[in-house]
């Protein structure tokens, strides 16, 4: 329901809030804006082009930016590249199209929907040939160029090139619809449709999943698709009234008055906003990232760029135990884990790196969940997506295992580690996801018996494994819970421009965003 009710334009929440963020939330808005400028002229370098975007640069972080100016370079140099290529290869050469394509369709009376018109637009980068025959659609990706995308997404994107007609979009606050061309230009004969990697500076045709055929087809082939695949599917779209919830939810015109949304007041721990402000998610490692450095959350967790640093062998390993875990632990049918041989080999992880993670696993069967005959239920990975209304935000949790017992709910967190644990105290305010857990059960929001629940935190070793309970119906186990978390949710929830350096102590050598954090950088040499 909240993507049917995000393609109209005429429908508003009740409580209207400005997305306007202080900083840039759109990983791409700078790169565009860069390659606008390269690739129409109006700049001859990169410097040039940041200087004449100085609006969209000053909400970015500088780390932003960094990442932003490398990303738009590599880019530019796969698109030579790729032009290049073309010689001789029955291809013509494509240059940029400053309108953007829209799809139009357009009744005299409102239709069953209430709708008199339908606009279709594409994102990415638009090119179209010297004469007019070829467009094409480059799809920026923040790592390496995808392979591969569902066959109705492709033949989505192609029927709008085809039917597309340049138009000028007007912001999206605004109701009238886009301005079209006053002299649009005739219909193309072939439209083909590519992902860039901005990470590895590469341009690749998409095929598509379901039948390897490349996204390079004729004006019968699109609409023959646009029949097939896509009129279907924008039915479905814009008529769906289905309600799921989950992360998406924040950005949902109808999220106060959804009955699919659990609700937990004050779950967050944090005063209501001062003033009116854009819906946000946060989960448990946004609020670790943000508390390590405020800058690593927007960047990693907000704009979600690209991991710069190899990951360590623990993150590794821990990854590689949990997956073998989840499917043991899928159904409630399967024999305990002292009934299943250990695996030879587990994805990601070397020949050395094996023996560790197969001890941890060997010291899980002491303390599988299957060899309890009362608990049932298994859900392994299990997300929850709950709406605290004093915070206004969508707070998403994913659970190791959840399991029912006699009546309550048990909620599992397994971690791997090659140290003893710490006190019951001190494991709390280490994993704030157990605080999260322990306030999610005390709300009722996971149902059951709070009385029959508890979490459990299993930590596994190689050479042992150590379970540790905590009980939400307990007051002085809950209001614990509430004060670990809020160390972590008020400096979340007042953050505005993420500007904080590290937190001290903080070592910047693993942060994904070293690679473009002068700040990071330098931390690191000192400390070296």
């Amino acid at each position: 329901m909240s993507r049917a009710l995000s393609v109209r334009r005429d429908v508003f929440a009740v409580n209207r809030v400005s997305s306007k963020t202080p900083r840039e939330e759109f990983p791409f808005a700078l790169t565009q804006e860069l390659l606008d400028q390269l690739e129409s002229g109006a700049a001859q370098n990169i410097e040039q082009a940041l200087e004449q975007c100085r609006g969209t640069r000053s909400r970015c972080l500088p780390q932003h930016v960094a990442w932003s100016a490398a990303a738009t370079e590599r880019y530019l140099d796969a698109r030579r590249q790729d032009q290049e290529s073309r010689n001789g290869a029955n291809l013509p050469l494509s240059f940029h199209a400053p309108d953007a394509w829209i799809a139009f369709r357009a009744v005299e009376e409102p239709d069953v929907r209430g709708i008199t018109h339908y606009e279709r637009t594409v994102w990415g980068r638009q090119y179209v040939s010297a004469d007019a025959t070829l467009r094409e659609l480059v799809i920026p990706a923040k790592g390496n160029a995808k392979e591969y995308l569902p066959l109705p997404e492709l033949a989505a994107v192609a029927s709008v090139l085809y039917y597309g007609i340049p138009a000028r979009i007007p912001p999206f606050e605004h109701q009238y619809p886009a301005h079209r061309h006053p002299a649009p230009p005739p219909r193309p004969e072939r439209v083909r449709v590519y992902s860039a990697g901005l990470t590895e500076g590469r341009i690749r045709l998409l095929r598509a999943t379901e039948t390897d055929a490349s996204a390079d087809w004729s004006a019968t082939e699109i609409r023959d698709l646009h029949e097939q695949h896509v009129v279907p599917r924008l039915g479905r779209v814009l008529d769906s009234r289905e309600r799921i919830a989950g992360a998406h939810c924040a950005g949902c015109k109808v999220l106060p008055e959804c009955s699919a949304v659990p609700r937990a007041p004050a779950l967050l721990a944090v005063p209501p906003p001062t003033r009116p402000r854009k819906r946000r998610t946060v989960s448990v490692s946004d609020l670790r990232a943000h508390h390590d450095c405020p800058a690593r959350y927007h960047l990693t967790r907000v704009l979600k760029l690209p991991n710069s640093v190899p990951e360590s062998e623990a993150v590794r390993r821990g990854r590689a135990v949990d997956s073998w875990l989840n499917a043991r632990h899928a159904s409630a049918d399967a024999p305990p884990c002292h009934e299943v041989p250990l695996p030879a080999h587990l994805p990601g992880l070397t020949d050395d790196e094996l023996a560790p993670a197969l001890g941890m696993l060997r010291t899980h069967r002491a303390r599988c969940p299957l060899d309890n005959p009362a608990a049932t239920q298994f859900r392994p990975q299990h997300r929850v997506a709950v709406h605290d209304p004093q915070a206004d935000a969508m707070v998403v949790a994913s659970c190791d295992l959840v399991y029912e017992e006699r009546g309550g709910i048990v909620v599992r967190e397994t971690k791997t580690s090659a140290f003893p644990p710490g006190g019951r105290t001190i494991l709390l305010e280490k994993h704030p996801q157990l605080a999260l857990s322990v306030l999610l059960l005390a709300s009722g929001v996971l149902g059951g018996d709070p009385r029959r629940s508890r979490v459990e935190l299993e930590i596994l070793r190689p050479e042992g494994v150590t379970l540790e309970e905590f009980d939400p119906g307990d007051e002085t186990t809950v209001e614990h819970a509430r004060t670990v978390l809020a160390s972590y949710t008020l400096p979340w929830s007042a953050e505005t421009r993420f500007d904080a350096a590290p937190r001290p102590g903080y070592d910047c050598t693993g942060c994904e965003a070293l690679s473009w954090c002068a700040t990071g950088k330098e931390r690191v040499a000192a400390a070296g």
